[in-house]
């Protein structure tokens, strides 16, 4: 049944299958499990005049350890494509326009993983139900064959009261997924599609929208292997192709989980309980028998990690690194940001035979054919885009003013930007890349993002009045318009010889009229906004 809890959530609840079937393990675990020891919250909802009697047991909590608050999974495997593309609908990897504004401080960069075998015991059976051409109910049991994981970005969160405004005003970041990034930076370590990652992190159940599915939420450490190879200057001071892995690390995964908050509500996380070890591939051809394979290894900006970052390169091409923090008794607040660079030994990196275009990728123009405000109204735009791994936060260029979320799309009547933002992508002959820009435009759920409220909190007057204050009130959420609007998002793929078909493009936002669960909110992303660019080869 829909209700405006669910609709609170701001989640999106999928049910996709991979591109190849997988065996499951006969010990999965079932939803069910989720909701034991918990009992209805109900509750009535009022937004202006409309009522609504809702159980709010789906987010007390929305969240739940499927082992404890201190443990540790982990999982490998393939980013999952996006949408358009073979046939999948979902805009993952991005940074959700939808998130509940009371368990967050700024909105989550998620993503999906396809597991590789030893990782498919994080999956979870949930039991669905549906009615025959007879009216008769039937009951399957699904196992969804993807992970979904979550780490708050740190970055967009410009509203009175979160205690992080003033720094994502100025196009810093809070933290997070995004920590040490500063204005016109690329976000150089969040997956796209194609890239394979290594992360670890805490197994939940995510009871918001039943039946409950399990999801990695939030992540404490993330290695993203590139799909695309960056091009590099070796030891020997040859220009090669290398294998690119991100390695990034730190213990503020949400406002529930990180070393910085002292409230009721937030658990440390203790990155020194272990050390932490994965083993990565260079996935570029062996120029020749002879090919050794070597590596690099290179501080990103944010890192305050302070031990040393253990590499051992094998003859079969894969490298083993572990980064030691408990063995030497590091502190749980610093934080990892390095990059580690696979390469072998000889020519340019790569087998004579095996081609690797080298291409400019320029921004042209962002144009937004609407927007979705009163007649008086300026849109209040939130706006990513990745080319290939390369993540930009928009507003960050759009205006030469210091306050980016108040100022250039951030708060605008315009609807056409000229952009000069120019990428490098090294694309071989078998593998593709991901042109993408999707968004948000911030309404009355961006007003109290980071008022935070327990998740475990027990079901009380108390705490029913303080959501019906917060959320559903006209006020602030209420006069603000409610839910976030999503403004939809626009994906291209591009290959060598798609490219060698044309060098300028036009692409548009896509996505489907959809209510949100708020009075009078319809709304209409299809074709919202467009971005035109180029794309040379070097």
């Amino acid at each position: 049944m829909k209700t405006i809890v669910v609709g609170i959530l701001l989640l999106t609840c999928l049910n996709l299958t991979a591109q190849e079937p997988f065996s499951y393990p006969k010990d999965l675990r079932f939803s069910t499990e989720a909701d034991e020891g918990y009992y209805p919250c109900w509750d009535t909802m009022r937004v202006y005049m409309f009522k609504n009697v809702v159980d709010l047991r789906l987010i007390l909590p929305a969240w739940r350890p499927v082992i404890n608050h201190d443990s540790v999974s982990v999982l490998e495997g393939l980013i999952m494509p996006t949408p358009g593309h073979e046939g999948y609908k979902f805009g993952v990897p991005h940074v959700s326009f939808e998130d509940l504004p009371l368990y967050h401080y700024t909105h989550d960069f998620s993503f999906n993983v396809f597991p590789d075998e030893g990782y498919r015991n994080l999956f979870s059976r949930y039991i669905t139900i549906t009615k025959d051409e007879s009216g008769n109910e039937v009951r399957d049991t699904i196992v969804r064959d993807w992970v979904h994981c979550e780490w708050e970005s740190g970055l967009a969160a410009g509203n009175k009261g979160n205690k992080y405004k003033d720094v994502c005003e100025v196009g810093g970041s809070a933290g997070f997924a995004s920590a040490g990034h500063e204005r016109y930076d690329i976000i150089w370590n969040w997956p796209t599609t194609g890239d394979w990652v290594h992360l670890e992190g805490l197994w939940i159940w995510d009871r918001g929208h039943p039946p409950a599915r399990t999801e990695m939420h939030p992540m404490r450490f993330l290695a993203t292997r590139r799909n695309l190879p960056d091009k590099i200057i070796s030891a020997k001071g040859d220009s090669v192709f290398a294998t690119r892995v991100d390695i990034f690390a730190n213990g503020d995964g949400s406002a529930f989980y990180n070393n910085r908050d002292t409230s009721d509500w937030a658990r440390p996380v203790k990155m020194s309980s272990k050390d932490y070890e994965f083993r990565v591939k260079n996935t570029l051809p062996r120029p020749s028998s002879a090919s050794k394979l070597a590596f690099t290894l290179v501080t990103q900006k944010g890192n305050s990690y302070s031990g040393n970052v253990e590499v051992k390169a094998d003859e079969s091409g894969f490298a083993l690194v572990r980064i030691p923090w408990k063995s030497i008794g590091l502190v749980d607040t610093l934080v990892l940001a390095k990059t580690l660079y696979l390469y072998w030994d000889e020519g340019n990196g790569a087998s004579e035979d095996y081609v690797i275009n080298s291409y400019s990728v320029r921004f042209k123009s962002f144009k937004v054919r609407r927007l979705s405000e009163p007649v008086l109204g300026r849109a209040e735009l939130r706006v990513f885009m990745d080319i290939g791994g390369q993540y930009i936060f928009f507003n960050e260029f759009a205006t030469n003013h210091k306050n980016i979320l108040n100022k250039g799309i951030g708060k605008t009547f315009r609807r056409k930007w000229k952009i000069n933002n120019s990428f490098t992508v090294h694309v071989p002959q078998d593998r593709e890349f991901r042109v993408y820009v999707g968004g948000w435009e911030a309404d009355g759920a961006e007003k109290i993002m980071g008022y935070i409220i327990d998740q475990f909190s027990d079901c009380t007057p108390e705490l029913k009045s303080r959501v019906n204050d917060l959320m559903l009130d006209p006020t602030p959420m209420g006069y603000g318009g409610c839910e976030d609007d999503n403004i939809g998002e626009a994906i291209e793929y591009h290959s060598i010889k798609s490219i060698s078909l044309n060098n300028t493009f036009l692409i548009k936002g896509d996505g489907k009229p959809y209510k949100e669960n708020c009075p009078f909110g319809k709304h209409y992303p299809v074709d919202f906004h467009r971005l035109e660019y180029s794309i040379l080869q070097k």
